[in-house]
């Protein structure tokens, strides 16, 4: 009886599922999945030796591509996990001459271009960050799951596409956003850190691995200066983790448009927190487990010495190939946050 670990994939193509017509032409796939500021991806490579793929087979554009990873014999007795990839939108097509392939890129963002592309001149007043998402994703047939805070903007301009600006409105306000199964997800990345671990990983858990410890670009507070969009008068404010006059102190400092002292403060925890996640980060490669996926903390045991302690998990990329399977981490240290 058979009963080695091994990961193997299903597909869907518009809704159908395709494993018994591709079964013979996949030759590898590889899954990103992200936790916050870009789209996940799906990127699928198949055997064109027949040709049919630039022929009769040729894909749509645009059309719909669901994904799903099987995890056999993951645990005593045979039992099986899986972990769902999402849905996602075919973008891209690329047909090889030599080897003789064909591979399809797909994103998990909206199949609507303009989601990505159209750019929007738009006026915001007196509206939530989740108001604000809600209508974004009623124009593209997405649903909303919003955990994050209730934070009003008093009056904010847009003038890029609805993708860029609602990412980068997120994260101005220390909130993380990405789409996964036709969803736009947003949530507080402070709460998120401070979930517990899913696993604690020794240093047999990776085949490899790196890590950066640096100071440049960390900091323990931010002076945020302000004006309110209709008032000259300029406003300065501190937050941090320690005093600003303290021993060790590192202060960013931030200038802003803000309608708050409130709002002054989210925005400035919000930019030192998100340059500190730069200050320990860790780049792996480990033996393959369901439970590390993007946006989960796990916990590097004691073996790895002062690199030890609780990791959030910005990027998960799994390569599944004929013969073996690789996931690569990308993480940061969790440090003690700004609050605002």
């Amino acid at each position: 009886m058979d009963d080695a670990r091994r990961v193997s994939h299903t597909l869907t193509f518009s809704g159908k599922n395709v494993d018994a017509v591709l079964a013979d032409y996949v030759e590898s796939l590889t899954y990103t999945d992200v936790a916050s500021g870009s789209s996940d991806t799906l990127s699928i490579t198949l055997q064109n030796i027949d040709g049919n793929w630039m022929g009769k087979w040729y894909p749509k554009k645009g059309s719909t591509v669901g994904g799903k990873l099987v995890f056999e014999n993951w645990s005593e007795g045979g039992g099986t996990k899986s972990l769902s990839c999402g849905t996602f939108t075919m973008d891209e097509i690329r047909i090889r001459m030599k080897p003789k392939t064909a591979e399809f890129s797909c994103l998990s963002s909206p199949a609507k271009e303009s989601f990505k592309t159209r750019e929007r001149n738009k006026t915001w007043e007196k509206i939530t960050i989740r108001g604000i998402a809600k209508e974004i994703c009623g124009r593209y047939g997405l649903s909303l799951d919003y955990s994050g805070p209730s934070i009003m903007i008093d009056k904010l301009e847009q003038s890029d596409n609805d993708s860029s600006f609602l990412s980068r409105l997120c994260d101005e306000y220390g909130l993380g956003m990405k789409i996964y199964r036709r969803k736009i997800v947003v949530y507080d990345v402070i709460e998120i850190e401070r979930k517990k671990a899913v696993a604690t990983l020794s240093l047999s858990s990776f085949t490899d691995a790196s890590f950066t410890d640096g100071i440049y670009g960390t900091y323990t507070g931010a002076r945020v200066s302000y004006k309110a969009a209709d008032d000259d008068e300029e406003i300065s404010i501190f937050v941090g983790t320690k005093g600003e006059g303290a021993d060790g102190s590192r202060v960013m400092k931030v200038n802003s448009t803000c309608s708050s002292e409130a709002e002054a403060r989210r925005k400035g925890a919000a930019q030192v927190n998100k340059s500190n996640m730069k200050a320990t980060t860790m780049s792996a490669t480990m033996f393959p487990d369901p439970k590390i996926c993007a946006g989960v903390c796990v916990r590097l045991s004691e073996e790895f010495g002062k690199l030890a302690g609780k990791y959030f998990v910005d990027k998960v990329t799994w390569d599944i190939g004929r013969s073996a399977t690789t996931q690569k981490v990308e993480a940061h240290k969790v440090k003690k946050k700004v609050v605002p």
